[in-house]
């Protein structure tokens, strides 16, 4: 008789079961994501527990800080109440003047915010000099 316990082979249910745990966790399964394209740097994130009233979109020390709150409600198991606050770092070429926030119907959350690309044409540096006080 061994002392460890041997590995059964995973048929049928069990592979299946094990398959659907890990989809549960994949970002798109509850609607959150960050996303850096060319042009511009999104945020989405699932806020279905909150009304608008309850979220606040700002920017803060070179971060976009969302924040969500609610007083204690009643729901199917009794009463709850939540808070979050997520900080995400601003991009670099990212004015935090032009973040742009919007509340779809199903209530996601999307942040926006457009990349500003370096000019990459010859730019003229002036040169700053003083003045000699000797004579050559």
């Amino acid at each position: 008789m061994s002392l460890w316990p041997v590995a059964r082979p995973l048929f049928g249910d069990e592979i299946v079961l094990r398959s659907v745990d890990w989809l549960e966790n994949l970002p798109w399964r509850n609607g959150n994501a960050v996303n850096s394209e060319n042009d511009k740097y999104e945020i989405r994130l699932n806020l279905r527990d909150f009304t608008p009233e309850e979220i606040s979109v700002k920017t803060s020390n070179g971060f976009i800080v969302v924040e969500g709150k609610h007083d204690e409600k009643k729901d199917e198991h009794g009463f709850i109440s939540r808070k979050f606050v997520r900080r995400y770092s601003l991009p670099e070429g990212c004015a935090p003047d032009n973040v742009k926030s919007k509340l779809t119907a199903n209530r996601v959350l999307i942040i926006t915010v457009p990349i500003q690309l370096k000019e990459k044409g010859d730019i003229e540096i002036k040169v700053a000099h003083e003045k000699c006080k000797s004579k050559l």
